[in-house]
């Protein structure tokens, strides 16, 4: 269906802009809109793609807890489904993947402060501009704890209710 194939390069191009793979995306639209839960082999024949690339991915979108075991068919079969908590995957990627790179990041930052300000100056850095950097690494990884500090949001009222609350502690 041409309409499914359009929704289908669609999502997966939002997911790829993400940081995440097409196919991703591709496999996502296909159990979210499933009628029913899929395994891995009815995947590969909607998707026309090969049990190498099926597998890497489903492994990976499974660890972000994108997509989630469902049922195991008699002969040991897993079928698949969407998780629709779409804020939960949200906040585990933020915590499994942004929560690591702004803290690799300051980590660097500190690394490259500690040569020194001469060795910075020679090589024609500025160390008021890489505490800039330290310093807006810092404020994301608080802002960043924050938002994920919150827990379930309902609507905005309560996502800003809930921004001053964590801010106050």
């Amino acid at each position: 269906m041409r309409e499914l194939l359009a929704l289908e390069d669609t999502v997966g191009d939002f997911m790829q802009y993400w940081g995440f793979k097409k196919i991703h995306g591709r496999i996502w639209l296909h159990l979210y809109t499933s009628e029913k839960p899929l395994d891995s082999a009815e995947l590969m024949k909607r998707l026309k793609v090969s049990k190498g690339l099926m597998s890497l991915a489903m492994r990976e979108i499974i660890e972000y807890k994108v997509v989630q075991a469902a049922a195991t068919g008699p002969h040991g079969t897993v079928f698949y489904e969407a998780n629709a908590d779409i804020q939960s995957v949200i906040t585990n990627v933020l915590k499994s993947r942004e929560t690591a790179m702004l803290d690799k990041a300051l980590r660097l930052t500190k690394r490259l402060q500690s040569v020194g300000a001469d060795s910075l100056k020679k090589s024609g850095i500025s160390s008021e501009r890489l505490e800039s950097v330290a310093a807006m690494t810092e404020s994301a990884q608080t802002l960043l704890g924050l938002f994920l500090a919150l827990g379930p949001v309902q609507n905005e009222g309560d996502l800003f209710q809930g921004l001053l609350d964590q801010s106050d502690k």
